[in-house]
């Protein structure tokens, strides 16, 4: 099962992700995907907040620095977990921008095909992945290729992954707004 989860920078979806693991873990364990690196001090304080936040709830998340080809951690996962992905936005930026990928829409759209292959492995080795990404898509066209390469792609992504999601919700201010599916509770 995949459920996919998108909002604003900020916006609370990765808590509410992170909820929606904990509803689906029935006793499974979680595992936390996390895809940022700590590339600048911004960065690091955002990953510090989440990495307390996980561990103020007192729910154990089995943590795997994966800033890229995710799919190779299938084979740690068992039937009755549940993965976490955070953030899409992040693991395809990672995989578009480490060489010249985004010059094309060839190469940028074969990468999005192997991110999505990659989820549906994930997915069939668990009970569930939880996807969070970032909904970058209001502020018309960017001038520079590559963010219109990186937006386009990450678009096309997200309708493909809500497509085959069992779930999916934007989150605004904190609050879930589903938009497919039954939100699990």
């Amino acid at each position: 099962m995949i459920v996919f989860v998108s909002g604003a920078v900020r916006s609370g979806k990765s808590e509410a992700a992170e909820a929606c693991a904990r509803c689906l873990a029935h006793g499974g364990r979680l595992h936390y995907l996390a895809t940022a690196r700590a590339a600048d001090a911004e960065m690091a304080a955002r990953i510090r907040r989440h990495q307390e936040r996980r561990t103020a709830s007192g729910t154990h998340w089995t943590v795997w620095e994966a800033p890229a080809r995710l799919g190779r951690l299938a084979r740690s996962l068992h039937p009755s977990d549940v993965a976490l992905i955070d953030c899409l936005t992040v693991w395809l930026a990672n995989e578009l921008f480490s060489g010249d990928s985004w010059r094309t829409e060839e190469t940028s759209f074969a990468i999005a095909r192997r991110l999505l292959d990659d989820v549906r492995r994930l997915a069939d080795a668990c009970r569930a992945v939880v996807i969070v990404s970032n909904e970058l898509f209001s502020g018309g066209v960017p001038a520079d290729p590559g963010t219109f390469h990186y937006m386009k792609t990450l678009g096309w992504l997200h309708q493909q992954l809500v497509a085959e999601a069992a779930a999916a919700a934007v989150v605004e201010c904190g609050l879930v707004r589903v938009r497919k599916g039954r939100w699990p509770q």
